[in-house]
C-alpha cells in the first residue's frame, strides 16, 4: 500500500470507506453520508486507486473486506474516533478542568451564589472550586486561578479587570428606625448601635466603612458599636433589630424589596472600594479565566 498525500479527496474517501466498512454496505453508507450509492462507490474506487490496493471484494449483494481493508478499517476507526472526540470537545477542551476562585465571603453568599448556576450550566464540564476570604491571595504560593477583590484596583504585577462599582447606605429594620426616630434624621445615629464589618476590604480598620460614609455626609457617629468579621453577619444583625449596618447596594436589594431592611435616610455614597477580578498576567488568556470574566460581565 503506497502512501498518498492526504488531500481533501483522500480524506473524504477515507471517511467514506470507514462508514462503508462499518456498515458493509454502500447503500447504507450512502444514507448515512447523505450521498447516492454511486457517489459512495466512486469515492471508494478513487481511494483504492490512490492507495494502489483493493479494499473491498465486491460480490453480488455482498461486500467483503480484503486484508488491506481490514487493516485500514482498524486504523481509521481508532484515529477517526479520536479526531471526532477532539472536534466535539474543542470549544470546551480547556474548560473541562478546575477553576479555583477566591471571593470575599459576603460577595460569595449575597451576589455570586444566587447567579452561579448559570455559569455551571454554561460550562458543565468545568469543576468550579470556591473559597472565601477577605485577605488578598498570594498568587506565587497559592493555587488560585483568579480572585475577586473588593478594593481600589491597584494590584501591582497582576492582571486586573473592574467588575462593578459599589455604593453604601445605612440600613436597619423598620422597627429599629421607628424606635430611634431615624427616618430623615441621621443625627439620631448618635443614640444607635452601629454594626461594623470589621474587615470590609483587605487591611481595612473595623470602623473604616462607617467613617467613610459619615465623612461624606458630615455625620457624627458614636464611638461604640458591634463588630463582625463578615458584612452579611452585620446585615443579618440589622434585620433582627440589633442596630444599624452599612449596606452595600450589591447585597441589599432583596432585603429592601421584602422590607426586612430599610434605608432610614437616602444618603447613599459611592464606595471608595469596588469589585475587581485579578489573576496572574499569564492567566489572563486562560480560557477558563476568560470564560469566568465574560460570564461575570453578562450577569451583572
Amino acid at each position: 500500500m503506497r502512501l498518498p498525500r492526504l488531500t481533501g479527496p483522500v480524506l473524504s474517501g477515507l471517511h467514506c470507506f470507514l462508514i462503508a466498512a462499518d456498515q458493509m454496505s454502500f447503500t447504507r453508507a450512502a444514507e448515512i453520508l447523505c450521498l447516492t450509492q454511486s457517489a459512495v462507490s466512486h469515492k471508494i474506487k478513487n481511494l483504492e486507486e490512490s492507495l494502489g490496493v483493493k479494499l473491498f471484494i465486491r460480490q453480488p449483494r455482498k461486500l467483503t473486506l480484503t486484508d488491506e481493508g481490514r487493516r485500514l478499517k482498524e486504523v481509521l476507526a481508532l484515529n477517526f474516533g479520536d479526531i471526532a472526540n477532539e472536534l466535539r470537545d474543542l470549544r470546551t477542551l480547556e474548560l473541562s478542568g478546575d477553576l479555583n476562585v477566591s471571593v470575599p465571603p459576603t460577595f460569595a453568599q449575597r451576589w455570586l451564589l444566587p447567579r452561579l448556576s448559570s455559569f455551571m450550566d454554561k460550562y458543565p464540564a468545568l469543576r468550579f472550586h470556591l473559597r472565601t476570604r477577605n485577605e488578598l491571595v498570594d498568587f506565587h504560593t497559592e493555587s488560585f486561578d483568579c480572585a475577586i477583590y473588593f478594593g481600589n484596583g491597584k494590584y501591582t504585577g497582576l492582571h486586573v479587570v473592574k467588575l462593578m462599582d459599589e455604593s453604601m447606605v445605612p440600613v436597619c429594620s423598620h422597627e429599629y428606625a421607628e424606635q430611634h426616630g431615624l427616618y430623615g434624621n441621621p443625627a439620631k445615629l448618635m443614640s444607635c448601635m452601629l454594626l461594623h464589618d470589621a474587615a470590609p476590604w483587605a487591611r481595612a480598620g473595623k470602623n473604616d466603612e462607617w467613617q467613610y460614609w459619615a465623612q461624606q455626609n458630615g455625620v457624627v457617629l458614636p464611638e461604640s458599636g458591634c463588630t463582625f468579621d463578615r458584612s452579611d453577619l452585620a446585615l443579618q444583625a440589622a434585620e433582627r433589630g440589633i442596630g444599624v449596618a452599612i449596606g452595600r447596594a450589591s447585597f441589599i436589594a432583596e432585603q429592601l424589596q421584602s422590607g426586612r431592611l430599610v434605608t432610614p435616610f437616602t444618603l447613599s455614597v459611592p464606595s471608595p472600594q469596588n469589585y475587581y477580578l485579578v489573576c496572574r498576567k499569564e492567566m489572563a488568556t486562560s480560557p477558563r479565566v476568560k470564560a469566568f470574566i465574560d460570564w461575570l460581565g453578562e450577569v451583572q
